[in-house]
Parts: structure tokens; sequence; C-alpha cells
């Protein structure tokens, strides 16, 4: 209900745009861009490795700007590097635009999970456990999607899904309750 809701939302939306690249960038650099499989593997890789890099710093940016604006800014370069890589169809910029990618959804996780547990009457346990099922689910239900649109049109269509999630949180971050600081 309410916040609670509404953060439930914008995980499920982040992790829904972080499913996708895990389950469809390999296929989108081999298929679209024209990539042999091996390249395309390492997309994945770029991918992967900066959103393990950047979840490591993300609490030295937490510490030093409000939660509402690393999770909007990062989430905004998402979307904009999705959308170039999409646009663009070229190898190094899809490995960069990958790599920017992960590392703007790489906070959006812990940054909703944790301002979960600041909404009013609702035990820290019972925040978590609802977020957690709401956001886990965008794993199971974006890659799917992805597939059933790609069938219809094609696979770089289906992925601006990526770009409209990461926009969703992008607006949705001014709701999100802030941490004291």
């Amino acid at each position: 209900k309410g916040v609670l809701l509404l953060i439930g939302v914008l995980v499920f939306s982040g992790m829904t745009a972080e499913g996708v690249l895990y389950d469809w960038s390999v296929l989108y650099l081999q298929n679209d861009v024209g990539m042999p499989q091996a390249r395309a593997a390492l997309g994945y890789a770029t991918f992967t490795a900066s959103m393990a890099l950047a979840r490591f710093g993300g609490d030295k940016l937490r510490a030093r700007f409000p939660e509402r604006a690393v999770l909007r800014w990062s989430t905004i370069v998402a979307a904009v590097a999705m959308a170039i890589v999409l646009l663009s169809s070229t190898g190094w910029i899809a490995f960069l635009g990958l790599a920017a990618v992960g590392a703007g959804l790489a906070p959006v996780a812990p940054i909703l999970f944790n301002a979960s547990t600041r909404v009013p009457g609702v035990t820290r346990a019972a925040a978590i456990a609802s977020v957690t099922t709401i956001g886990y689910s965008g794993f199971l239900v974006g890659p799917p999607i992805i597939g059933s649109i790609a069938t219809l049109s094609s696979l770089t269509t289906a992925l601006w899904l990526v770009v409209v999630t990461a926009g969703i949180v992008a607006y949705g971050a001014r709701f999100v309750p802030q941490r004291p600081r």
C-alpha cells in the first residue's frame, strides 16, 4: 500500500531492466549488431562487471549525495545509454553503452530496499519482504515480455522497454523516502 507499493513498483522496473539485459543482451549484440557470438558475450560481461563495480562504489555516492538524486541521475544515465545503444547499432558504442547501463542500474535495488525500511508503520522485515517479492518478479516477467514483443516486431524494438523502465525509476525517485542526514 502507498509508498511501499510505489517502491515495489520502482524495484520491479529496475529489476525488469536488469533481467532483460541479463537474458537478451548477447542475442541483441549477435543478431542486431552483427557481432560474432564470442564477442557478443563480452557485452554481457561488460554490463555485469560495470554493475558490480558500481554497486561496490555506490555507498560512496550515497554518502555524498541524497539517495533520490543518485537514483534519479543513475537511471537517467541508464535510459540514455540504452537509447544510444539501440540507435547506434555499433559494436564499441554498444559495449560502452552497456557499461553505462550497468552502472546506472546498479544503485536501484540497494537504494530502494533501504528506502523501504523507512516507510512508517511497516516493520523493516515486512518492508524488505514486500519490495523484494514485487521487485524480483521483474526478473521473471521482463525477459518473456521482451521475447513476445521481439516476436511481434524486433529485438531492438523490444529492448526499448529498458529505456522505459529506467525512465519510470528516474521519475519515481522523487517519491522515495529520504534517508536522514
